[in-house]
């Protein structure tokens, strides 16, 4: 083998690394360097200058990368030397010199490895048992974490707990002792024990590594002190390390990650030679310069860079929804936009939505289910975990190693043998009080050398009996001579045939009989590959022979079959399926992982950094992480409101100033260029002009303008969350409108073609649809009060009525004088006779109004059809200001000096809206004020029914803008405006009516 031709295909950074003499190498690779390839790389060189690959160890974190790196190693140097390297978890590799030498610290031969399904089921035993207080999911997780720091820790903690303990922790105390003696009793080794036992088996017998040449680590930033402890052991004798991580992709804190291992590395070993490698051939430029911006945010960090490889690329996006359901809409639409806007170039499978928690799956896992979409979690049930597989491993477990009471407890009446729950539990704690297990209590029992104390009726006493001919006639089987000894495959068919097993799924689980039954013949399939592995010795785990150590005879196939399946750490996602799924992921499970387009939503205080998290540093990791998943497109999304209405703030890890030009507020436009960009970066073909014209067809919106940049709820699309059966054409497509339609206090508009497609409202409209908008101003009360909406509808209908009768020129001054002087003794309008004002209402005196203007409308009229169900607020879009005219007009004394300005003349100059336009302000909020001006602008273009100069109206005018109401002005720093309108709730005059009134006062224009 040619050590040059392993350098022909690397940088030159990560020439340096492989080629590299130094003896401890740490080698920081950040995200997309290609860590893998290099480590690969290196332990290649290393056999290739000599060393002999069953002295040379190489520990990663997962059964998946291992198998990776198997087959890399092989296709590099060949000739099978990579089934020779001890190679695997930290975990496997420990179970490997705990199954030889285990002897030594007096572990017993054939040990089983507890799963996290034993470890808790012993746990809730010892809890129900002695009546504890205490929580069996968090025991577990306190006494795996109490592992997990190893014996010093384990001594730090005693010292400090030296005084009187609380019930608690006595109750802790007690549990984990207990849990230790079952564990022995049934000679099993929990996770953590393999790790603390293999420790101590080469500290107290250090000769059992003085072979290894050369340690490797992968993903060293996830490393704890036992496993770093255990690095140090394995390279005891010659100190030859290379270390392969990053300090800045250090997430997994909870499980007593160390990312302080790095710092240890270097104290312990100061001739360390530290080389990073910063060429980033993932992500975009874009990406990459916002990705460090957030990191290097932690000052305490190992400094390094990223140096993109790629196309800078579109920016990535921080938008901001009106809330949780909005936002789970939102990706939707961009994801279908994304996909419709180019063409063939991407399918779903290269979409995925990371989440810092699982909880926050649900409305996305809904809107996604609406829309149609294919989706698949990560993280969720492993392979192995499935009812129907664990029940055919748990007799594989009990004919292996009978001691196991969890698994013998869970198959001994499975298919039913007339064994009931509560005998079980008898015979349970029968054996835990005669500290026996399980499998000794019953076997005594039915071989007639003990009497259980449990009653047993004759049938349980008889499936008993069935049960245990089964096990032995099993475990003769593999320990028949080897002309005559069952594979494992024939070992699952034999346990099939005698349970009846393919039956008793039909008739309990008739429904997904097929598909549990598929998965059952699966497990056969992998037990054939294993056999056949081994059998070719692939799958070797001998260990050299140390002069002077006596290494006890290898594990039996079965052993080592179910030693695989207990440290796998995969899990079944249905690969190979012909349907393309978007992935939802949390972002622990997404690390190694990657996806060319990627969205993290609910990036806000509480969810990331998370309201539970104690250390921030390592949470900003974790967004780091997730950014750097992603290759051509990244999305982050943040709602004002959460699922539970709680309002938000943004994450602090995207608040710094320097972000603000790096990140964009909307979905990037799909121009040809972006496109082809986009290609480059994935390195595929780009998608011609028809694929992107058909399916292009189908997307609602060329733009990201559906929702509000604002992140306001849109007034055109306030659909209440129990009105949600509307349809939308956005989630719909391809499939029928729902049939059910909500029809609110007698009235309902369902024409579904009321809205074009482009504007994505909803596809039937009801009353209540803007509910969650409805105050007091927008509806009309029936207890003799009026609105002030309804009040400025009765001045618009009198202003167009008497268009008709007037000149297109203003009156003069005098004329106006006259007319004003008219105007003061008539009566009020016929809509208000017979109804006080406010100030009635409340008992206080009326003001003085000022005086109306009176000013001509136009000659030129136009005939405006007015129907009845017409919303209040469509009156007021009109394309020019309204005017008043001859017929005299009076507004209520309480909405007079609502309109002015300190005596000033306003006029709001607005452009010319078109008429559809108009339907789609359902709402105005009365509260809005415009901004003052001095001066009248004149309207640019000439329009039919329009004049000149418009006439100058004080005290009523035109609606400025649906969006712009006196919260925004609070929100943006602006004095809010006092006025009549009341609070944007139904109960908002309710709430305020007791305070005190103070009726406005009019200040008069300078004479």
């Amino acid at each position: 083998m040619n050590p040059h031709g392993l350098l022909a295909h690397l940088n030159p950074s990560q020439q340096a690394a492989v080629s590299s003499f130094a003896d401890t190498l740490a080698i920081l690779a950040g995200p997309g360097s290609g860590k893998t390839h290099t480590l690969t790389s290196r332990t290649a060189w290393l056999l290739a200058q000599g060393l002999q690959p069953w002295n040379v160890i190489v520990a990663t974190f997962t059964v998946k990368a291992a198998r990776e790196m198997k087959e890399r190693i092989g296709k590099l140097i060949g000739n099978g030397m990579e089934s020779k390297l001890v190679l695997g978890t930290f975990h496997s590799i420990a179970r490997r010199y705990l199954a030889r030498y285990g002897h030594l610290i007096d572990i017993k031969k054939d040990f089983g490895i507890a799963d996290s399904a034993d470890s808790l089921a012993i746990i809730k035993r010892i809890i129900k048992k002695n009546n504890f207080i205490i929580d069996a999911k968090i025991t577990r997780s306190r006494i795996s974490g109490k592992k997990s720091r190893g014996a010093r820790y384990r001594d730090k903690e005693n010292e400090n707990t030296s005084g009187a303990k609380t019930v608690e922790a006595q109750e802790f105390d007690i549990c984990y002792a207990e849990y230790e003696e079952a564990l022995k009793r049934s000679n099993l080794l929990d996770y953590d024990d393999l790790l603390l036992r293999c420790v101590d088996l080469l500290r107290y017998h250090p000769s059992c590594v003085s072979n290894v040449e050369a340690v490797l680590i992968d993903e060293f930033q996830d490393t704890n002190i036992v496993q770093f402890d255990l690095m140090r052991l394995f390279a005891a004798h010659r100190k030859r390390v290379t270390i392969v991580g990053d300090p800045d992709q250090s997430i997994y804190g909870f499980r007593a990650a160390e990312v302080k291992n790095y710092k240890r590395l270097l104290k312990m070993y100061p001739e360390t030679v530290t080389i990073a490698l910063e060429e980033n051939y993932r992500s975009s430029g874009a990406i990459l310069l916002t990705s460090l911006n957030i990191i290097e945010q932690d000052s305490s960090r190992v400094a390094k860079s990223l140096l993109a490889t790629h196309a800078v690329g579109t920016r990535p996006v921080l938008r901001r929804l009106c809330d949780a359901h909005k936002e789970a809409e939102w990706i939707i639409t961009e994801i279908q936009r994304i996909k419709g806007l180019t063409g063939e170039l991407l399918d779903l499978n290269d979409f995925a939505i990371l989440l810092r928690s699982s909880a926050l799956s649900r409305l996305i896992e809904s809107a996604l289910g609406k829309a149609g979409i294919a989706y698949r979690m990560v993280g969720g049930l492993r392979f192995y975990d499935r009812l129907e597989v664990k029940t055919i491993l748990d007799y594989l477990r009990v004919i292996n190693q009978p001691d196991n009471n969890d698994a013998l407890a869970r198959i001994i009446n499975v298919p039913s043998r007339r064994i009931g729950e509560s005998t079980i539990k008898s015979l349970l704690e029968e054996a835990d009080e005669s500290k026996i297990t399980l499998w000794s209590l019953i076997l005594g029992f039915v071989q007639g050398k003990k009497s259980a104390k449990t009653k047993l009726p004759k049938q349980t006493d008889q499936g008993l009996s069935r049960f245990v001919n089964i096990i032995l006639t099993a475990r003769g089987k593999l320990t028949a001579p080897e002309e005559e000894r069952m594979t494992m495959p024939e070992l699952i068919k034999f346990i099939l045939l005698k349970t009846d097993y393919e039956t008793w799924l039909e008739e309990h689980h008739s429904d997904i009989h097929k598909a549990r039954w598929a998965n059952v013949e699966e497990l056969i399939t992998q037990a054939t590959d294993f056999q056949d592995l081994v059998s070719c010795s692939y799958e070797d785990e001998s260990l050299p022979q140390i002069d002077g150590l006596d290494q006890d005879e290898g594990p039996d196939h079965l052993s080592r079959f179910l030693a695989n399946v207990a440290l796998a750490s995969e899990v079944k996602n249905d690969e190979g399926t012909a349907t393309a799924q978007v992935t939802i992921s949390t972002i622990h499970a997404a690390k190694g992982l990657e996806w060319p387009v990627v969205f993290i939503p609910a990036t806000y205080q509480g969810s990331i950094p998370h309201s539970r998290a104690e250390d921030t540093n390592e949470e900003r990791r974790l967004l780091y992480v997730a950014m750097t998943r992603a290759k051509a497109l990244l999305y982050m999304s943040y709602p004002v409101k959460n699922s539970q209405s709680e309002l938000t703030t943004l994450s602090p890890f995207l608040c710094a100033t320097s972000l603000a030009p790096l990140l964009d507020q909307r979905g990037p436009s799909f121009r040809s260029s972006t496109v082809q960009t986009m290609a480059q970066i994935l390195r595929r073909a780009l998608p011609s002009a028809t694929s992107i014209s058909k399916s292009s067809a189908f997307v609602v919106s060329m733009e990201d303008d559906i929702f509000p940049l604002n992140g306001e709820e849109n007034k055109d699309e306030k659909t209440s969350r129990w009105n949600s059966m509307a349809g939308n054409p956005s989630f719909t497509m391809g499939q029928q409108a729902p049939k059910r339609r909500r029809v609110e206090m007698n009235r309902s508009v369902s024409n579904i073609e009321e809205r074009s497609a482009p504007d994505w409202k909803p596809a039937y409209h009801t009353t209540m649809d803007q509910s969650a908008s409805f105050t007091s101003a927008s509806i009309t009360m029936k207890s003799s009060f009026v609105s002030a909406g309804s009040h400025l509808q009765v001045l618009k209908e009198q202003a167009v009525d008497c268009a008709a009768a007037t000149s297109l020129d203003p009156a003069p001054e005098d004329t106006q004088s006259q007319a004003r002087k008219k105007v003061a003794p008539k009566a009020k309008s016929k809509s208000l006779e017979g109804q006080g004002t406010l100030f009635g209402f409340l008992g206080k005196p009326e003001p003085k109004v000022a005086e109306l203007v009176n000013i001509k409308p136009p000659k030129t009229t136009t005939n405006r059809t007015e129907t009845s169900n017409f919303p209040v607020a469509a009156a007021f879009c009109l394309p020019r200001p309204l005017a008043i005219v001859d017929r005299p007009i009076e507004i209520a004394p309480s909405l007079a000096n609502h309109r002015l300005g300190g005596g000033k003349t306003i006029i709001r100059p607005r452009q010319s809206v078109p008429i559809e336009d108009c339907h789609r302000n359902d709402y105005v909020f009365l509260s809005s004020s415009p901004p003052r001006v001095t001066r009248i602008e004149p309207i640019p273009e000439k329009q039919p029914g329009l004049v000149s100069n418009p006439p100058i109206m004080k005290l009523v005018r035109p609606v400025v803008s649906m969006h712009e109401t006196s919260m925004d002005k609070l929100q943006s720093g602006s004095a809010a405006r006092k006025t009549l309108g009341v609070k944007r709730s139904m109960n908002g005059w309710e709430n305020r009516k007791n305070q005190s009134f103070k009726p406005p006062t009019i200040t008069r224009p300078a004479e």
